[in-house]
């Protein structure tokens, strides 16, 4: 399946940290040339009055930068900063709910359940929490929090928040773990897979239904009595069944990815991946805090898919080159010839004799066979067209946010935004 696996890791090294760019922080900068395009060197913290000219956060890596990509940006995680959305500090806060959460869904299943009580949902849940980002979750409390009116901001209402982000958060966990059942997944944050487990194995796939309904009896539980319930309810089912036809679109376009192009590719990921990963987490948080207008969900929809398939691309890049400390999983993408982004614009770069050695290689669940296809893909410097892919995509996906009406909605695509790793708040593009 296409589902993310990791979020975003930004980096930094004595390149990016020359060309770090804070445009909404700025009071004093100076002007530079790089690659042919402007670049900003901050040194207080005032917006400048261009903030928003696109030339302002357009900084292209050379090809020597690019041929770097591999060895700097996948083994050096930039230091996130505690203001950011996804900081220690915050993930912390929302892990800090976590046994409650627990404890819930432990005393729902014991009213089922005469012989654990309970337990196994517990035991499932504290197998496979650790080490999680909870990239989703804090995005959805996040967003829930920024749009709140001050006046709402009590202990009580910002506890329906992190409630709210632990339903995403389960029902993610549901979809991970039926993801590494279908991809033969062996590692997943630095575990071996629930599945593998000896104990388990294919028991997993009725723990993973248990953990999706356990959060739906969780978010009736909690939101039931309030307004905006049966709004959140057709949200988590619509994102749910948008996955599964995702999953479904993934497998079947998976047996024909040699003749798979780009503008397809993005069609179907954004069912598999995007909405789930990106849109769901944010419109749930704008619906608890009462943003309900159709027109601003749809202007909301279109910025965050495009915000969601940067950092599917991402994910899909770092299967393939990422190491495994970083990333938290093995990657098996080429293993099992998944259609991912890398395979997909190898195949519109190569040439005829690349294409034939591909064809024999990829999906070969060796490692003679796997070192070939990253050499293939290195060899039509696939590092430098993601860079500059992704620049690209983070361009567009800020003149969108230039274009949205709602100051409230730009705060919180900007938060967003702050942690891409080609963002002027990561440092640049690529080191």
């Amino acid at each position: 399946m296409i589902f993310p696996k990791v979020m975003p890791f930004l980096q930094k090294s004595s390149v990016g940290k020359s060309l770090r760019i804070f445009p909404y922080m700025c009071r004093k900068y100076s002007v530079g040339n790089f690659e042919g395009k402007r670049f900003l060197r901050t040194e207080t913290n005032e917006r400048p009055s261009d903030f928003w000219d696109r030339n302002t956060y357009s900084v292209l890596p050379s090809s020597v930068q690019g041929n770097n990509l591999r060895r700097s940006y996948l083994r050096k995680p930039h230091e996130i900063t505690p203001n950011m959305w996804f900081s220690n500090e915050t993930r912390d806060e929302f892990m800090s709910y976590y046994p409650e959460i627990l404890k819930q869904l432990q005393d729902m299943a014991a009213t089922y359940d005469d012989v654990d009580h309970g337990q196994h949902i517990a035991k499932v849940l504290n197998y496979i929490i650790p080490g999680g980002r909870r990239y989703a979750g804090i995005m959805t409390v996040e967003t829930y929090k920024m749009l709140l009116p001050e006046s709402k901001r009590t202990p009580e209402n910002i506890k329906l928040g992190y409630y709210l982000g632990w339903c995403v958060e389960l029902l993610i966990e549901h979809v991970v773990m039926g993801d590494d059942i279908m991809d033969g997944g062996q590692i997943r944050r630095t575990r071996k897979c629930w599945h593998l487990l000896d104990d388990v194995k294919l028991a997993a796939v009725n723990d993973g239904c248990i953990i999706e309904t356990g959060m739906y009896c969780l978010l009736r539980k909690t939101f039931g009595h309030h307004d905006c319930f049966l709004r959140l309810l057709e949200i988590f089912n619509e994102s749910a069944f948008s996955v599964y036809i995702g999953q479904h679109i993934d497998i079947k376009y998976s047996k024909d990815i040699f003749n798979m192009t780009l503008p397809l590719y993005r069609t179907i990921v954004r069912n598999a991946a995007t909405y789930i990963v990106s849109y769901q987490p944010v419109v749930l948080g704008m619906t608890l805090a009462g943003y309900t207008s159709p027109e601003v969900a749809k202007e909301t929809r279109y910025i965050l898919t495009q915000l969601g398939y940067y950092y599917l691309i991402e994910n899909d890049y770092m299967d393939c080159f990422a190491d495994l400390h970083l990333k938290g999983k093995n990657g098996r993408d080429i293993e099992t010839g998944r259609c991912r982004w890398p395979i997909v614009v190898f195949m519109e770069k190569a040439t005829p004799e690349q294409k034939k050695l591909m064809r024999t290689h990829y999906g070969q669940d060796n490692e003679e066979s796997v070192a070939v296809v990253k050499q293939l893909l290195e060899e039509v410097n696939i590092h430098q067209i993601y860079a500059n892919y992704a620049a690209e995509l983070y361009h567009n996906l800020m003149e969108d946010i230039q274009r949205s009406p709602n100051d409230d909605l730009k705060r919180v695509y900007m938060k967003l935004v702050e942690i891409m790793t080609c963002s002027t708040e990561a440092g640049g593009v690529f080191p």
